[in-house]
């Protein structure tokens, strides 16, 4: 075999590999940034809003089956689906169940404990399914893909770390929202002014020579 040959191959491989990594690279960051976005805006429908985990499943892939039968009506791929169905039938079942429940996981870990902690959860799962291809399959990894690697575990463990440090540990819904404390505040005065009004227009009624008690009047004064 020619060297020379060899070496133009392995120049080729090398340019077409550095464009597809950076094509990546990019999916991967849009990937992220989607996936931390959307999950702060389902802890806020779920916190501020008392939008129900189960509620917000549904919705979701109600908008994601609407948006995917529009594209196959759209692009005229109505019968690639049909023949897919009847040719991949089982697969999909079990594929749409098995991603049912993650999408039940998901959800409950959402309101549960927050859009942080899914996070990091799935983080976690992202990295160990990592390590054991590494380890199992015998993947060679570059100084590049070494530290992008030692960043993940390490910024993991950090927020692992983080969480456990903190007094209390509620990051989720089901503990109580720090508003409550506010809120009764806010009650207590509204009773402690309507007290205050009762009692001026009680004054008001004995001096004319009646008492009021609630919404009833008298016409004789209380012992």
């Amino acid at each position: 075999e020619d060297p020379t040959k060899k070496h133009a191959d392995s120049d080729d491989s090398n340019d077409v590999s550095s464009p597809s990594q950076m094509i990546g690279i990019m999916l991967l960051f849009i990937s992220l940034s989607f996936d931390g976005g959307i999950g702060a805006y389902e802890d806020k429908l779920m916190s501020v809003h008392h939008v129900g985990p189960f509620d917000l499943m549904y919705n979701i892939q109600l908008g994601k089956t609407i948006l995917a039968g529009v594209a196959l009506i759209v692009l005229n791929q109505v019968h690639i689906f049909f023949r897919m169905c009847q040719d991949m039938g089982f697969i999909l079942v079990a594929l749409g169940l098995s991603g049912a429940i993650g999408q039940v996981f998901i959800f409950v870990t959402i309101a549960k404990f927050g859009a942080l902690t899914c996070s990091i959860i799935g983080l976690a799962r992202k990295v160990t399914t990592l390590v054991a291809s590494i380890y199992f399959y015998g993947h060679p990894l570059n100084g590049v893909q070494f530290t992008g690697l030692v960043i993940s575990v390490g910024s993991m463990i950090m927020n692992f770390w983080g969480k456990g440090g903190k007094k209390g540990g509620g990051h989720g819904h089901g503990d109580k929202p720090e508003g409550n404390g506010n809120g009764e505040e806010e009650r207590q005065k509204m009773l402690d002014h309507s007290s205050d009004n009762g009692a001026g227009s009680s004054g008001t009624d004995e001096e004319e020579g009646g008492y009021e008690l609630g919404a009833v009047k008298g016409d004789k004064a209380i012992i």
